[in-house]
């Protein structure tokens, strides 16, 4: 169990390299344990990875799955390299240590315990480990598209991310927009021959601070939030900026529509446009994620409660992969090993302990769901 976490961190997967060293160590571990797995190969160093035990048949199947990408490790100091796997003090330490490889590497050996176990299971143990979680979700939109929901018929998912083993069903989306406002250059010392985008920009952010879109608001993930994080605009002192960029970060809730978001800006646009009749502005989808909402009493979470001593469930501060999952329309639960607030920072470590409670979690969710 430690030896596959090490691998899987010294596996560097950050954006710049790729995933499909880590996929490698998975699929070498898969087959070890005589479990035939299947490597999805892309841009050469892009990857997903997916697993199946299978069985009779006569229970839905479970799915798990976790993503294989890390964040960069960053120019902070680290006590040892971070993607050299380091044990220390009941530890293991390395970038993607708790975000999410200890869930993953937990995952994989309980499906490989079971197996190895020669139990006769009923329904179909599929294991699915995805691409590009911390920026794109590509991997998760790549796993969906070939994933064949009539052929597998499931009772729910889990995702193996850090959260000190509570039940998350909920955790808001994200939209991040970038607007763009168009203009004609021109000498600074003869303003009124150009058009201005970044006094057009002003204009568009000036209206969008009446864009409320905390009205609505959720038992569990509270309201929406909106900030603008980020502009570029202008090339010299002397010249009239003919471009304006600025990125929103948007944080939604599951009442949300995020088309209708975009709706309402280009919206914001058409009224900038009447008082000011040389404004062009457009706007691109940078990234979207929809929120996710599980019902918390639902059978699925109220057996899981059950089996991992959880009386209730709560909401993440964070967002993942699930609610593309949750376009299968079953229930998603997020749950795994390693504290959320040690994620993306230096020293990332996993508490050795926790990896092996975790399996053994996984084992019992695995045998209640399907044996």
């Amino acid at each position: 169990m430690k030896n596959l976490l090490k691998k899987l961190i010294e596996a560097k997967s950050t954006p710049d390299v790729g995933e499909i060293e880590c996929a490698k160590v998975l699929a070498d571990f898969f087959t070890s344990a005589g479990i035939e797995s299947n490597l999805e190969i892309w841009d050469k160093t892009r990857a997903n990875i997916t697993a199946t035990v299978k069985s009779s048949g006569e229970k839905p199947a479970l799915l798990l799955v976790s993503h294989l990408d890390v964040v960069p490790a960053g120019k902070q100091n680290w006590q040892s390299d971070p993607f050299e796997a380091a044990e220390r003090d009941g530890r293991i330490f390395g970038r993607g240590a708790c975000d999410m490889k200890a869930g993953l590497a937990a995952a994989a050996a309980a499906i490989s315990e079971i197996k190895k176990s020669g139990v006769q299971l009923k329904g179909d143990v599929i294991f699915a480990a995805t691409a590009g979680e911390e920026t794109d979700s590509i991997g998760i939109k790549k796993f969906l598209e070939s994933f064949n929901s009539q052929e597998n018929n499931l009772c729910g998912a889990i995702v193996p991310e850090p959260t000190g083993f509570k039940l998350i069903t909920a955790h808001r989306g994200l939209l991040w927009l970038e607007i763009t406002t168009k203009g004609k250059t021109a000498h600074g010392s003869m303003p009124h021959l150009g058009i201005n985008a970044i006094e057009s920009m002003r204009a568009f952010l000036n209206e969008l601070e009446h864009y409320d879109i905390t009205g609505v608001k959720d038992k569990l993930l509270g309201t929406g939030s909106m900030s603008v994080n980020k502009i570029k605009g202008g090339n010299a002192a002397n010249v009239v900026p003919d471009k304006c960029t600025a990125q929103l970060d948007i944080r939604t809730i599951a009442e949300h529509n995020h088309s209708r978001i975009q709706q309402d800006i280009e919206a914001i646009f058409a009224k900038i446009s009447q008082n000011k009749k040389d404004f062009s502005a457009a706007i691109e989808v940078i990234r979207s994620v929809e929120a996710l909402k599980t019902n918390s009493n639902c059978a699925f979470v109220n057996d899981l409660k059950k089996i991992t001593g959880n009386t209730e469930t709560t909401a993440a501060q964070f967002t993942t992969d699930a609610p593309f999952i949750a376009e299968l329309n079953i229930p998603v639960v997020i749950f795994g090993p390693g504290k959320p607030d040690i994620c993306h920072k230096p020293d990332e470590y996993i508490e050795i302990q926790d990896i092996q409670r975790a399996i053994e979690f996984y084992k019992k969710i695995i045998l209640h769901f399907a044996k």
